[in-house]
């Protein structure tokens, strides 16, 4: 990272003029410990999800999602009385996941549309 200055070259006069000195180009250092950090950042958040993955599956608790079509007659809260597990505290908070994984701002659902249903299974 240390280059000749071009154009001026001073000689070191410490051992006799036989060599240029060299200069310092603080841009290129700068690009370069920028590099490092944002690789040593993609670095860290790969290995992270890698142990948030492999503890998910020691545990044996896996979430996956599906679609359903939407009955005469369904709900919000009938939908999640059929699909709902263990894993959630409520039938409120499984009910409010559907609703963020399917854009909805209310308990408004239509038959014959199509929604996305959270579950978590054993593997």
């Amino acid at each position: 990272m240390f280059v000749l200055k071009e154009g001026r070259r001073k000689m070191n006069k410490g051992n006799g003029g036989s060599r240029p000195e060299l200069a310092v180009n603080w841009k290129t250092i700068r690009i370069c410990l920028f590099l490092f950090i944002l690789s040593a950042g993609f670095i860290l958040a790969w290995r992270y999800a890698v142990y948030v993955r492999n503890t998910a599956a020691e545990e044996g608790n896996c979430k996956s999602y599906t679609s359903i079509e939407i009955r005469p007659g369904d709900s919000l809260w009938s939908i999640a009385a059929e699909y709902m597990t263990e894993d959630y505290d409520s039938v409120q908070d499984y009910v409010q996941e559907i609703k963020i994984w399917n854009g909805l701002e209310t308990d408004e659902i239509h038959a014959g549309r199509f929604l996305i249903v959270p579950y978590h299974f054993s593997q």
